[in-house]
């Protein structure tokens, strides 16, 4: 099986029509073909297997997110049914192999709402700062202990990331998160661009400056499910104890942590 990897930028309003009461085959042909693909895989691990509401899983965040997504070159018998449908896939199918959508993640640059209190329930949307995942769970218990204080600066969010099941051990997800991970360190001016002169000067009159003028130093959060948190401590990340644990949708979860090394800065 051979795989690849599609990148969809911020989608904007070449979503405004995506229906989230609807499925993604059902959605108008606006709605970019690479965006469909991660919707695709979203529905089938999280609406399908975890019992996310549907009208959930799409959220206020997603036009202004990066999104990835991977695919799987395979025999068109071989082909997950879930992956067969993406209408995108039919498209790339060939006598022989299928080019099906298997695993996606998205990247949400700042701002973000403030943090979910421990021990609370949540919907998932954004406007209650929460994320999903959904991985392999072979990593080891071992990892990185936290060093900074990660709530006075700006930070990005990975989420909903999710491999389809029959893919989950070829290491997908990681190849995902690396991938995320690996652009965002050579992108640091597309995730938090810099403010304009005049917004400074506005600043200043309001007496917040320093908020303003913040640079992303390569902060990352997860917020991730509590069944997963040895897969992300072996990507890297570092729970955060402070910020507990709380429910989303009936899944628990926690926060962790990972700071990249920012290309051309010290």
């Amino acid at each position: 099986m051979a795989e690849f990897m599609a990148f969809q930028p911020p989608p904007g309003d070449s979503i405004i029509d995506y229906d989230r009461t609807k499925a993604y085959t059902e959605q108008p042909s606006s709605v970019p073909s690479t965006f469909c693909d991660a919707m695709s895989v979203r529905e089938t691990v999280f609406v399908h297997e975890q019992h996310v509401p549907l009208e959930n899983e799409l959220d206020d965040d997603d036009p202004r997110c990066w999104h990835w997504v991977v695919y799987a070159s395979v025999g068109n018998r071989a082909s997950s049914p879930a992956a067969s449908r993406s209408p995108a896939a039919r498209g790339r199918q060939s006598s022989t192999a299928s080019r099906v959508p298997v695993g996606t993640i998205r990247l949400v640059p700042p701002p973000h709402p403030p943090h979910a209190q421990p021990g609370t329930h949540h919907q998932i949307d954004n406007s209650e700062g929460t994320e999903r995942v959904a991985l392999d769970k072979d990593a080891e218990n071992t990892g990185p202990t936290s060093t900074h204080n990660p709530h006075n600066e700006p930070y990005i969010k990975l989420g909903r990331l999710a491999v389809l099941k029959e893919y989950r051990k070829l290491r997908l997800g990681k190849l995902l998160v690396d991938t995320v991970l690996e652009w965002a360190a050579q992108h640091p001016e597309d995730v938090l661009p810099a403010v304009s002169a005049m917004d400074v000067e506005a600043a200043k009159v309001e007496g917040n400056e320093k908020e303003v003028t913040m640079r992303w130093k390569g902060l990352v959060l997860v917020h991730a499910q509590v069944q997963v948190e040895r897969t992300w401590w072996h990507y890297g990340f570092v729970k955060d104890d402070g910020m507990g644990e709380w429910d989303e949708e009936g899944i628990m979860h926690v926060g962790m942590w990972r700071r990249l090394e920012i290309a051309g800065r010290r």
